[in-house]
């Protein structure tokens, strides 16, 4: 079966589809909103999903090289979730980043679940093998962040501007910040709303 671009009913300004291989699925509804994205895919059996009312602005989205094909990958990106400008790569098969539902990715947002090159122990054994990356639900990602590759940033945290993110985290409503992050406050909610549109709420309550 040759590859397919499946569903691509969206809104889509500048967007762009370089692939190769067989067996690949993207998969775009037509509640998205996507401008200045580009997507490359090299290898086969991979799949890309944007779910509904998903926006992304100034995204590369990149699967494999055309020197290093990937197989049986996946990214998917969740209901309502929101992107500035952001890099995802996945360099390695059967590997995956899976991002939940209203998160919100500010600007210079670089998401790789690979370190490209291939890191020994000295017994010659590979200790950095990209496997996944996966993003709750509800999560903000400030601006100038990097998720590296087998994290996990459960529902309801912020990543704070600057951080890298290097290990996975269990504990929801927390805020991670630093190189590496590590949490800093805990017990913590946000919304998209701006400060002073709660500061008028409570006062108007």
């Amino acid at each position: 079966m040759a590859s397919e671009i499946k569903k691509i009913l969206g809104r889509l300004f500048q967007f762009k589809v370089k692939q190769s291989g067989k067996n690949n699925i993207i998969d775009i509804p037509e509640s998205t909103y996507l401008k200045k994205v580009k997507i490359k895919i090299y290898g086969s059996g991979n799949r890309i999903l944007i779910k509904e009312k998903a926006y992304l602005h100034s995204v590369q989205i990149r699967l494999g090289h055309p020197d290093m094909p990937v197989n049986n990958c996946s990214i998917i990106i969740g209901e309502g979730t929101s992107f500035n400008s952001a890099d995802i790569q996945l360099g390695e098969s059967e590997s995956y980043i899976h991002i939940g539902d209203n998160c919100m990715f500010s600007f210079n947002i670089e998401i790789s679940c690979t370190d490209t090159h291939a890191i020994f122990d000295m017994d010659g054994n590979l200790i950095n093998r990209g496997k996944s990356i996966e993003i709750g639900s509800n999560v903000w990602i400030c601006k100038n962040s990097c998720i590296l590759k087998n994290t996990k940033i459960p529902d309801n945290c912020i990543v704070a501007q600057n951080s890298v993110v290097t290990k996975s985290f269990e504990k929801e409503n927390c805020i991670l910040a630093g190189i590496p992050a590590k949490i800093v406050k805990e017990n913590i909610n946000w919304t998209r709303k701006r400060p002073e549109y709660i500061i008028r709420k409570e006062q108007n309550a």
